[in-house]
């Protein structure tokens, strides 16, 4: 069934238009009598039925309610320190699916790229979007203003399970919580230094070096699985 995102909670009817409602004509060329799953973005689903359909909007009656079944019950977020060019994109494009609830641009010591402005910001955002609906997802995830290592940190250690990825520590996944709250770190390019590695409990993700882009989509599955989220 094709699933869409909602941009507000509805009533008992709601109209789409714009990029959705071409999505969902052209390119999947629903009619009136159809039905499509949509989501709230925070973990509701909504049934619904096109009544009507103009040249610009099309008009859908919510016949059902119903919590989402597809979302994990860990809520996962993704500590990224900012990477060059459109690296930060692939994280995003890569994570989405896996069940990130959140993600967090991070400015490290060492880290390469810089906070993102206004035209970037809507550009990730459309990413995640466009992943999330794609992948069925019934949440739509945050991305958060950059944030500084240390506010990051302070941040962190809210959350029940946090810990860093780090290439110097040999020491394997902490004890994991099936739900509630986790929080990972991953470093830039150029590395964490000591005293940013020193912050919280360091893990290692395996005995060779993944690149900055590729290592929390190779951690989360893993994440996933050991707590049974998967």
């Amino acid at each position: 069934m094709e699933h869409f995102f909602l941009p507000s909670v509805p009533e008992e009817q709601f109209t789409v238009e714009g990029e959705t409602y071409r999505h969902l004509t052209r390119s999947r060329r629903m009619a009136v009598g159809d039905a499509a799953l949509f989501s709230d973005g925070k973990g509701m689903d909504y049934l619904a039925e096109m009544t009507a359909c103009t040249k610009e909007t099309a008009t859908f009656r919510v016949m059902e309610r119903r919590p989402a079944v597809n979302e994990s019950a860990l809520s996962i977020t993704v500590y990224q320190c900012l990477p060059k060019g459109d690296k930060m994109e692939e994280v995003l494009h890569r994570c989405t699916p896996l069940g990130v609830t959140r993600f967090v641009p991070v400015i490290s010591a060492r880290a390469i790229g810089g906070a993102p402005n206004e035209n970037k910001r809507r550009r990730w955002e459309k990413i995640v979007a466009s992943a999330a609906t794609q992948s069925g997802r019934s949440i739509l995830p945050e991305i958060a203003p950059a944030m500084k290592f240390a506010d990051a940190i302070a941040e962190m250690k809210q959350a029940d399970t946090a810990f860093i990825c780090y290439e110097n520590s040999r020491e394997p996944l902490p004890s994991l919580p099936r739900e509630g709250t986790l929080a990972f770190l991953i470093g830039p390019e150029g590395g964490l230094t000591p005293e940013e590695a020193d912050s919280l409990p360091c893990c290692t993700l395996g005995r060779r070096i993944l690149r900055t882009e590729d290592a929390a989509a190779f951690l989360l599955p893993i994440l996933l699985d050991r707590t049974g989220n998967l």
